[in-house]
């Protein structure tokens, strides 16, 4: 069986960050943006409070992919409120007010996966700047009342940066993960909404992951190791097991699910990131797999001719879902940087 990735519509200037139904929240610069007929048109919701020149600036995608500008990750609450975190900054959105409640000490602000909410309504953020020397330790934070304010709740003085905090809808269970050399890398897991930590496994290049993929049966990953050959793993709830299951052709980034259980990663383009690269290729790529065993690559991109300072060539999902349609983005690649997409992954 083929998989094949069909695309139905190209939206430029939009990166997209929540579906639902024919609903999509999205950006432009440090404006917020939404869609009610599944991409024909769209309207402003609200623009977040920048100093001028900046928000000048996070139109321009050669100064907002150099200085990291614009609206970075999204979530949309149970409540219906919006947190949207853009240069640094935790801005809640709700009934049409706007509110900077949060400011992280260092960084930008986390991965599109380093925030959650749980089943219960708390919300967790993890913290993600370099932090190469361990000169800080790294905080994960919660909120008990729809982001309105933050408690510090782990705190890790070994790591870099944590790399994604995602919520197991199966198991009910807060998972966190980190990077990213190997004493660096781990996966851990709460049972008791972030009270104790039980670790899956660390130490080991196989536990460094950007973000998780989660069904009845199993938790994926893929290993995010642009010097390294990577690969798509998965963790067998009932007995922990561990099984290694194919290589890709560069780091895994992030993650997406479909309705009819087509799994979804994708892989970034990083050049030498790490000095000596594995060099697969040059090319973003989305990966599918209908069964979590046999994985196929269904769509890729070019890496831009710009240096990589301005960017990694990468894929990013929305949160939410389409049913059976595929929301990306791509950014830092040729013809398409800052380019979002809908289409389907159908069988040949």
């Amino acid at each position: 069986m083929r998989l094949k990735l069909i695309i139905s519509k190209r939206i430029a200037g939009k990166i997209f960050h929540w579906v639902e139904e024919n609903r999509i929240l999205a950006s432009s610069g440090y404006t917020l943006c939404i869609s009610e007929d599944l991409g024909n048109t769209f309207k402003k919701v609200i623009e977040l409070d920048f100093p001028v020149v900046m928000k000048i600036a996070s139109h321009s995608r050669l100064l907002s992919r150099a200085f990291r500008l614009g609206v970075r990750t999204l979530l949309k609450l149970n409540s219906g409120a919006i947190l949207a975190v853009a240069s640094g900054r935790v801005f809640r959105i709700c009934n049409d007010k706007i509110e900077s409640l949060f400011v992280f000490s260092k960084g930008v602000g986390p991965l599109r996966g380093g925030l959650c909410q749980d089943d219960k309504g708390n919300i967790y953020i993890g913290e993600y700047f370099m932090n190469n020397e361990h000169r800080y330790p790294v905080n994960l934070f919660k909120s008990e009342d729809d982001g309105k304010s933050w408690t510090k709740i782990l705190s890790l003085k070994d790591v870099r940066h944590i790399h994604f905090v995602q919520f197991d809808p199966y198991e009910r269970k807060v998972w966190v993960g980190t990077g990213d050399n190997d004493l660096e890398s781990r996966i851990i897991v709460s049972e008791d909404y972030g009270k104790s930590w039980r670790v899956i496994g660390c130490n080991d290049q196989k536990f460094r992951a950007v973000s998780l993929l989660f069904t009845d049966e199993y938790v994926y990953w893929g290993t995010d190791t642009p010097a390294k050959q990577s690969y798509i793993y998965r963790y067998r709830r009932r007995d922990g097991k561990i099984e290694r299951l194919v290589p890709v052709s560069g780091p895994v980034y992030y993650s997406a699910k479909l309705d009819d259980r087509i799994l979804l990663f994708s892989t970034g383009a990083e050049g030498k990131s790490e000095g000596l690269s594995a060099a697969w290729d040059n090319y973003a790529h989305i990966w599918a797999s209908r069964d979590g065993l046999e994985w196929q690559d269904v769509g890729r991109w070019e890496k831009d001719g710009l240096p990589y300072l301005f960017g990694y060539g990468r894929v990013l999902f929305p949160s939410g879902n389409l049913r059976n349609r595929l929301a990306f983005t791509t950014e830092c690649v040729k013809d398409a940087d800052g380019t979002s997409f809908i289409g389907e992954v159908v069988e040949e």
